[in-house]
């Protein structure tokens, strides 16, 4: 391991330009590449709640093939690549007698030709048969060699006998069934809808009593008045039409009602919200409790959260996979949370959807993060994970800005939906074991924050961590986030620990953000996806030099783990080889601590051209894609000529 890096003087920003990390003069380039070279450089950058919601930006994922690309990443263009004949699976593992459709089987069943047209192998280690003595993929696999003799499959008994159980969670056979044909007992969840329904029927009927009561005594003032007051001369005659009078309620309540119902029209939450007020940063206080509606229960029955000062890898979709939390714990995370999942495909029996829950042996503190739109839905999905998964939390996404779920109510719509948030919050405690936690942000607009306000109703259902991102929905992720404003809200905070979130990229900027603000701990997002080191340097309090060939075997090992979570055939490669290039349009913006001039990186200043200490160190700066392929290309084996990467990502984060 490379030895700590002292901090160095600090270097004028006006010698490299304004948003420029400083870099040492003798590194520097004035370009990236040369003129006749193409530059399909990586402007993208990214934001951890931007991406968690990028999976609606095409509609929901169960939606048809035949829908209109939208949103600002509609010229990505997802790459399968897969073998020219395609082999039965059951064929491919050696259970030639599970397949039952024999003759209609749409795949081959003829090993030897497919064997003929398959592709080389990549290799002669097979990463799933060292593991697990048994490879999944059989003939399909493309290291084929390593299990491969006198014509048939072999299997290490002895090894599979032994292997360790790495992965848990998923969704088994017969709960997808039960989903998919709507047989799954969700008595559980209807008892809690039933028990609100009522309370919201009363809560109605209040309203429009109230209303009623109004609009009579308005219509019982007199035709006339004295002329002893100026003011009373102008009076309302009696044949007022009582739609107008019913628009002066309105005015005077200054109400709006925002009715939320199941599809069987049954209604799930009333929403009632002031007009917004604007909230100085520096004078914060506690908005005026608000009882929850639903069924009471003890929250002091649920299982206490200790996340005191442990550190807290940020649930990341697409890149914040199962292999990449494998490589942070390795580094000393603590706390891992699984990418987000929208409740509806949950409830849908999705298994890709279900995928996402699925959890390694290392993560010994392990959530889900979940999202919907509506209480029904998110209450049941949270009884199915209660009941067939194994998770230490389970996280509420109020902070998603995508439109395609904000407009459906659902991620950081939920900061101005407050009703409806408790009611999603109570039932999932109420079908729930373990404790149930929440990530928002700031507010909606900019300027106008309001997550002061949930605080005390937080609370008061028993919430008993939250984690702020220090930006607002429309800020998305322009300037840095407003860590004064975590601090003002750490110091309304009760009971409810709270995590901060926003722009730490190194350990000082952790001490520092975490006792200036007294939050009781830091989630870290884009931060770990740069330099997945980040929390070792936490624990050991110094920079890490990391060297380009030590980088090189953190990727390796990352390929190790993609293809035994993934596979290791043609699409599981392929698979691998993708979302290795997702985290490379992050790993590039690292700058190694030995060629800059003033430590620490800031996560707003974007690196200018440079040529690393060696030529994988210049490799792995690289901006354009392709080169992000060539790194895959020494680990994984020549890509195939059909296959593009576009970066996924497009949030700026550079932008001062």
């Amino acid at each position: 391991m490379s030895e700590p890096v002292a901090v160095s003087i600090t270097l004028e920003e006006s010698t490299r330009g304004k948003g420029l990390a400083p870099i040492k003069q003798e590194f520097r380039k004035t370009k990236w590449f040369e003129d006749n070279e193409v530059e399909d450089i990586n402007t993208a950058a990214f934001g951890d709640d931007e991406v968690e919601g990028q999976k609606f930006e095409n509609g929901d994922s169960n939606a048809g093939g035949n829908r209109k690309a939208r949103g600002q990443n509609k010229k990505r263009k997802r790459t399968h690549v897969t073998d020219d004949i395609k082999l039965c699976p059951y064929i491919a593992a050696g259970d030639n007698d599970k397949c039952n459709w024999g003759d209609k089987c749409k795949f081959t069943h003829n090993i030897e030709e497919y064997l003929k047209l398959k592709p080389a192998d990549l290799g002669e280690r097979c990463v799933n048969f060292e593991v697990y003595g048994r490879c999944r993929a059989g003939y399909a696999c493309r290291y084929l060699q390593a299990h491969f003799k006198d014509g048939k499959l072999v299997v290490d008994e002895e090894r599979e006998r032994n292997a360790p159980v790495t992965v848990k969670n998923g969704i088994t056979p017969e709960t997808m069934a039960a989903l998919r044909k709507h047989t799954f007992n969700f008595e559980k969840s209807e008892a809690f809808l039933k028990e609100i329904q009522a309370e919201i029927d009363a809560e109605i009927a209040m309203k429009e009593e109230n209303t009623q009561r109004r609009l009579a005594s308005m219509l019982a003032e007199p035709a006339s008045a004295t002329t002893d007051s100026p003011a009373s001369t102008i009076v309302e005659a009696p044949s007022t039409p009582i739609s107008d009078k019913l628009k002066k309620v309105a005015e005077v309540e200054q109400v709006s009602t925002d009715i939320e119902t199941t599809p069987s029209g049954i209604v799930t939450s009333v929403e009632t919200s002031q007009q917004t007020e604007v909230v100085s940063e520096t004078s914060i206080s506690p908005a005026k409790e608000e009882q929850p509606v639903g069924p009471i229960f003890d929250i002091n029955d649920k299982k206490k959260l200790n996340f005191k000062d442990k550190t807290y890898l940020a649930p990341l979709t697409t890149v914040g996979n199962l292999p990449f939390r494998r490589i942070c714990k390795e580094f000393g995370v603590d706390i891992t949370c699984g990418e987000m999942a929208m409740a509806t495909n949950l409830l849908q029996g999705q298994k890709t959807e279900w995928a996402l829950t699925k959890r390694h042996a290392s993560e010994d503190l392990f959530g889900i993060q979940i999202a919907g739109y509506k209480t029904e839905q998110l209450v049941k999905a949270c009884q199915v994970i209660n009941e067939t998964v194994d998770v230490d939390f389970v996280d509420l996404n109020m902070g998603c800005p995508i439109d395609m779920l904000f407009n459906k109510g659902g991620g950081s719509a939920l900061l101005d939906s407050h009703g409806k948030m408790l009611k999603m919050l109570r039932g999932m405690q109420h079908v729930l074991d373990p404790p149930v936690t929440v990530k928002f942000r700031t507010g909606v607009k900019d300027n106008h924050p309001t997550a002061h306000k949930l605080v005390p109703k937080l609370e008061s259902v028993g919430i008993g961590m939250g984690t702020l991102h220090g930006r607002s929905r429309q800020q998305r992720y322009t300037r840095l986030a407003d860590w004064d404003y975590i601090k003002g809200i750490k110091r309304l905070t009760n009971d409810m620990a709270l995590f901060g979130n926003g722009d730490v990229l190194s350990w000082e900027q952790y001490y520092q953000q975490k006792e200036e603000s007294g939050v009781d701990g830091i989630m870290i997002g884009r931060g770990a996806l740069i330099k997945p080191w980040i929390f070792e340097e936490i624990k050991t309090r110094r920079h890490w030099d990391i060297s380009s060939s030590e980088r090189f075997d953190m990727l390796k090992k990352f390929c190790d783990y993609g293809l035994e979570h993934w596979g290791t055939d043609t699409m599981g490669i392929n698979s691998t080889r993708r979302f290795l290039c997702e985290w490379q349009s992050f790993l590039y913006r690292y700058i190694p601590v030995g060629l800059l001039e003033v430590l620490p990186q800031q996560m707003n200043e974007r690196p200018p051209p440079y040529y690393g200490r060696d030529e994988l160190e210049t490799l792995m700066a690289s901006p354009r894609a392709s080169d992000w392929i060539k790194i895959t290309d020494r680990i994984l084996g020549p890509a195939p000529e059909d296959f593009k990467f576009i970066p996924k990502h497009k949030a700026n984060s550079f932008e001062g």
